[in-house]
C-alpha cells in the first residue's frame, strides 16, 4: 500500500502527540516484559550472591562455567526472537491464527537446538584445559556446565512461549511467572548453595546451578498452562488449526538466522572476556563474574525496551505505517538509553559497595570489582542503545545489517581491544570493559544510522 508523503511525515505537533502516546503505549508494554527478562538473569545474580555466601571464590567456578553454555543458549533465544517478529506482524495483519502456528514450530526448534547444544556439558573441563585454565578451576566450572546444561530445555521452552504471549501483547503472565520463580529460587539456593536449615551440605556453586535449572523447567511449565488456557485460543490458532511446519521453518529462520548471529558473536565475546579474566587471576575472575553478572542485570532493562520496540514497530510493519515505524522505533531507542543512563549512575557512583554485597569483604576481588562495575557503569548507555536499535531493526525485519555491526562491535573491534587494553596496557580486568565499550560504540553508530535510512522507506512483512 502507497503512504502518501502527508501520511509519512505529519506536522510537528501531530508528531510531538504521537510520540507521546508511542511512549505511554511501549511503557506498558516494556514494563512487564523487563521484569519478566529480568527474572532470567536475576535468577543467575541470585546464584551468584548464595555462592558467594558460601565461597566468594567459587563464584570463579560459577562465571567460567556458565561462560561456555551461555553461548549457546543466548544463540538459540535469537533464533526464537525470530519467532517474536513473525507473532508481532502476524497480529498487526490480522492474521490471528498464524501467531499459534508460529509458536509451535518455535516450541520444536526450543527443544531440539538445546538438546543438541546441552551436549557441551559433557566436555566442558577438556575445554576449559584446553585453554589453559588451572585444573582445579577447570573441574569445579565443568560441574556448573554440566548441571546448567541439563536446565537449558525448560528455560528454551519457556521463552518460546512467552514470545507468544508478548508477540500478541500480553506479557504480564511472563512476569507474574518470573517474580514467583524467583522467590522460590532465593529459598532453594540458600537451602542447597548455602546449607540453609542444614538440611544438605553446602554445595556452592554447583547447588545454585542444580536449583536453577530445576526452576527453569518448572516456569515452562507454568506459561504452558497460561498459554493453553487463553479464552481465545482457537482466534490465535494455539488449538484447532494445523501447521505449516516447513513454511513457518523457513521464515523463522530467515528472520531469526542473523539475530542468532548477533546474539553467538555477543555472547561469544563475552565468554571469551571471561577466559581472559582467568588468564589475568582468580580474583579477576571473580571480580569480572560479579560485574557481567550485574551489567547483565541491568541490560534486562534495555533487552525489554528492544523486545517492546521490536512488537510495536512490527505492528506498524504489519499495518503498513511507515510513519508509526519512525515514531516506535525513536521512541524506544530514547527510552532504552535514558533507562540505562539512569541505572548506570549507581555503578559509577557506588561501585564498590555494590560489589561487597557479593564479594562479602574479599579484599583482592572487591578492590578489582570496584573498578570494573565503574567501567560497566560507562559502558551501560552504549550497550542500551546498541540493543534497542537492533530491536528497532528487528521489528522492521532487516537483521543483516545488524549482523554486520556485531561483528564489527564484537568480534572485529571488542575483542581485539579488550585484550589490548587488559594486557598490552596492563589495565587487567576493567579492561576488558573499556575494550569492549570501544566496540559497542562503533557498532552503535552503524545501527543507528541504518535505522533513520529504513525508517523513511516504505515498510512489509518480512
Amino acid at each position: 500500500m502507497d503512504i502518501s508523503p502527508e501520511e509519512a511525515a505529519p506536522p510537528p505537533r501531530q508528531r510531538r502527540q504521537d510520540a507521546l502516546r508511542e511512549t505511554g503505549a511501549m511503557l506498558r508494554l516494556a514494563g512487564p516484559v523487563i521484569v519478566a527478562r529480568a527474572g532470567l538473569v536475576v535468577m543467575l545474580t541470585v546464584d551468584t550472591l548464595m555462592t558467594g555466601m558460601a565461597d566468594p571464590h567459587q563464584i570463579a567456578y560459577l562465571g567460567l562455567g556458565l561462560s561456555p553454555v551461555m553461548v549457546f543458549m543466548l544463540m538459540t533465544v535469537g533464533l526464537l526472537q525470530g519467532a517474536l517478529v513473525l507473532v508481532a506482524q502476524a497480529n498487526g495483519a490480522g492474521d490471528f491464527q498464524r501467531c499459534g502456528q508460529i509458536w509451535r514450530v518455535a516450541l520444536i526448534h526450543a527443544l531440539g537446538l538445546s538438546l543438541v547444544f546441552g551436549l557441551i556439558g559433557f566436555f566442558a573441563e577438556d575445554i576449559f584445559l584446553a585453554v589453559g585454565q588451572a585444573p582445579e578451576l577447570a573441574h569445579g566450572a565443568a560441574e556448573v556446565t554440566f548441571h546448567f546444561a541439563w536446565g537449558m530445555g525448560g528455560v528454551m521452552l519457556y521463552v518460546a512461549s512467552g514470545y507468544l504471549m508478548e508477540g500478541i501483547g500480553r506479557p504480564r503472565a511472563g512476569m507474574i511467572i518470573m517474580l514467583v520463580a524467583n522467590i522460590v529460587n532465593v529459598f532453594a539456593d540458600g537451602i542447597f548453595a548455602v546449607g540453609w536449615w542444614g538440611f544438605v551440605e553446602p554445595m556452592g556453586a554447583v547447588g545454585a546451578t542444580i536449583t536453577t535449572s530445576a526452576i527453569r523447567w518448572g516456569i515452562f511449565i507454568a506459561m504452558l498452562a497460561v498459554v493453553l488456557s487463553q479464552k481465545d485460543r482457537v482466534k490465535y490458532g494455539i488449538i484447532g488449526v494445523a501447521t505449516p511446519i516447513k513454511a513457518i521453518a523457513g521464515r523463522l529462520w530467515r528472520l531469526g538466522s542473523p539475530i542468532a548471529a548477533t546474539g553467538f558473536m555477543e555472547n561469544a565475546t563475552y565468554a571469551v572476556l571471561a577466559q581472559m579474566a582467568g588468564l589475568i587471576s582468580l580474583t579477576a575472575l571473580a571480580a569480572h563474574q560479579v560485574t557481567v553478572n550485574l551489567l547483565t542485570l541491568a541490560y534486562m532493562g534495555a533487552n525489554g525496551m528492544a523486545a517492546a520496540t521490536s512488537v510495536r514497530v512490527g505492528f506498524a510493519v504489519g499495518r503498513h505505517d511507515r510513519a508509526g515505524v519512525a515514531i516506535s522505533g525513536w521512541t524506544g531507542i530514547a527510552l532504552g538509553v535514558a533507562l540505562m543512563s539512569s541505572l548506570a549512575l549507581a555503578f559509577v557512583v557506588i561501585p564498590r559497595t555494590i560489589g561487597d554485597v557479593f564479594l562479602h569483604g574479599d579484599a583482592p576481588s572487591l578492590e578489582i570489582a570496584g573498578a570494573t562495575i565503574l567501567a560497566a557503569g560507562l559502558f551501560m548507555p552504549f550497550a542500551g542503545g546498541m540493543a534497542v536499535s537492533m530491536g528497532a531493526l528487528r521489528g522492521a525485519g532487516d537483521m543483516l545489517t545488524a549482523m554486520g555491526a556485531y561483528a564489527l562491535g564484537f568480534l572485529a573491534i571488542g575483542i581485539p581491544a579488550a585484550w589490548t587494553f587488559a594486557f598490552h596496557f596492563g589495565l587487567g580486568a576493567p579492561g576488558l570493559i573499556y575494550g569492549l565499550m570501544t566496540g559497542v560504540s562503533m557498532a552503535l553508530v552503524v545501527l543507528l544510522l541504518r535505522f533513520r535510512l529504513i525508517a523513511g522507506r516504505d515498510v512489509r512483512r518480512a
